[in-house]
């Protein structure tokens, strides 16, 4: 055999030899022992394109972010992909960013695949991009503490306190659903608010912890919710103004503090089911009691309160814990408020109003509505 002829056979075989191994970046290659069997292996070509059809072998080259989920009789493949994926170079920074970080955008999905067979895809919000070296730079892994179940969580942008998350998983046969947030006042949300480094730590219970911080007011909301295969479930909320460790923040008077903030909110964006859930006080002057009235019914009296019986159910602004509880041993706060044109509430010489809010053993309710004009 000539010199040349060895030469092309070297390359030859080590052209195969590549494309039998090659693998994406982050993967591990698995190596299997050789057969003793003397029958002669299938080409590689035709195994390559058995086990990675076409369309598979695409996703891996475009995707964005490649997951995999262990579960326990397989494994599920997903990929954040957008055909029309565009890049565009940061030219100054921001929270968001940094100075030359590539920003990605485009019409993203994930896309589900077990054994090399795509099983669904799942669009996602037409606006969302994604930044280099960010916590929002692509889907990742997050293992949920209570279940182990892994999980796909995004997160983008929000502002210079907080990132959006939304988590993503698949039922036994691999296809994707988005995980909602169910609160205990009965609203659902697809997204949830963390602080801006994405962390996202948990309670002794298993439950996941996000927190985010609301300049205007001052304080860090936090909720947990603890997953249980299907949704995140609500277990606890609080707010606090302990900024650097909010876990701190989760004792009775944080509790207490969010029930009223919730429901005062609640009461003036005319979500009445959820405010009801927060009230247990006197419902009306003939001091009907909310045991009287179910949920229905006491969503009902508080719009009413608030719509036709002079309630001033405004936006709270301001909201401070006073020391010692009252002779019932609620939890005493006052509050002030803030008009629809940003200006303070003021009734004749007041400009803020007591609220008590109790222990029961549904959790922290708040006994006293919105101040009332004459």
């Amino acid at each position: 055999m000539d010199h040349r002829f060895r030469a092309i056979l070297s390359v030859f075989l080590l052209a195969l030899a590549w494309g039998e191994v090659s693998y994406l970046p982050g993967q591990q290659p698995t190596v299997s022992p050789k057969p003793a069997s003397q029958t002669p292996a299938a080409p590689p070509s035709a195994t390559f394109q058995t086990r990675v059809p076409p369309e598979i072998a695409d996703l891996r080259k475009q995707s964005r972010s490649h997951l995999r989920l262990e579960r326990p009789t397989h494994a599920v493949d997903v990929y954040l992909v957008a055909a029309d994926e565009t890049a565009e170079v940061l030219d100054a920074p921001f929270c968001g960013g940094d100075e030359g970080a590539k920003q990605y955008s485009g019409h993203y999905q994930l896309v589900s695949v077990v054994d090399n067979a795509l099983i669904s895809r799942l669009d996602l919000d037409p606006d969302d991009n994604f930044v280099e070296k960010k916590p929002h730079d692509g889907a990742r892994l997050y293992r949920d503490p209570q279940t182990g179940q892994d999980l796909v969580m995004l997160l983008q942008y929000g502002s210079c306190n907080n990132e959006s998350g939304q988590f993503f998983s698949t039922d036994p046969a691999g296809q994707l659903y988005a995980i909602p947030f169910r609160d205990k006042d009965g609203r659902t949300w697809r997204k949830v608010l963390t602080g801006p480094d994405g962390a996202i730590p948990c309670l002794a219970d298993g439950s996941s912890v996000f927190c985010s911080y609301a300049n205007n007011l001052g304080y860090d909301f936090c909720a947990a919710y603890a997953f249980d295969g299907a949704n995140f479930q609500e277990t606890t909320k609080w707010m606090t103004q302990e900024l650097g460790e909010p876990r701190k923040g989760l004792n009775a008077s944080g509790q207490a503090t969010r029930a009223l903030f919730d429901f005062l909110s609640n009461l003036s964006s005319k979500s009445y089911s959820a405010a009801a859930y927060y009230f247990a006080g006197k419902l009306d002057s003939a001091a009907t009691a909310p045991a009287a009235a179910n949920s229905a019914e006491k969503a009902k009296i508080l719009e009413a309160y608030c719509t036709t019986r002079g309630g001033q159910c405004l936006v709270p602004e301001k909201m401070e814990a006073k020391a010692g509880a009252s002779a019932g041993g609620a939890m005493t706060f006052q509050v002030s408020f803030e008009t629809p044109d940003f200006k303070p509430f003021t009734m004749g010489d007041r400009s803020s109003f007591e609220f008590r809010v109790a222990q029961t053993a549904d959790g922290m309710k708040v006994l006293d509505l919105p101040p009332r004009l004459p």
